[in-house]
């Protein structure tokens, strides 16, 4: 006997804003992704520079490291973001059809 809420439909503004927060999550995740290459290159730099000083070894094999590890924490993000983002997407209505949007899940 116990009903489920019915999902709100989303107006158009707020769809808009999820539509925008979307792309915004997907801006930083490339961020993520573009800070983590340019790390990477950097300690691939660092080897073929200087193959002879250990030092040096060791801060460009901890430079791969961390861009690795960056990429992967940022992946998890927008991952996460991503889901949380389509539910609330599930809710609006497309503009054209007055419909449900199926297009993007």
């Amino acid at each position: 006997m116990s009903e489920q809420p019915e999902k709100a439909i989303l107006n158009l503004q707020e769809c808009l804003a999820l539509e925008r927060t979307v792309l915004a999550n997907e801006r930083t995740f490339l961020s993520y992704a573009r800070t983590a290459v340019i790390i990477f290159i950097t300690g691939v730099t660092v080897f073929k520079l200087f193959p002879d000083l250990i030092i040096i070894l060791i801060m460009g094999w901890v430079a791969v490291v961390i861009s690795t590890i960056l990429f992967f924490v940022g992946l998890k993000r927008y991952v996460r973001r991503f889901g949380s983002l389509s539910k609330l997407k599930s809710g609006c209505l497309n503009p054209y059809t007055d419909k449900k949007d199926k297009q993007r899940s």
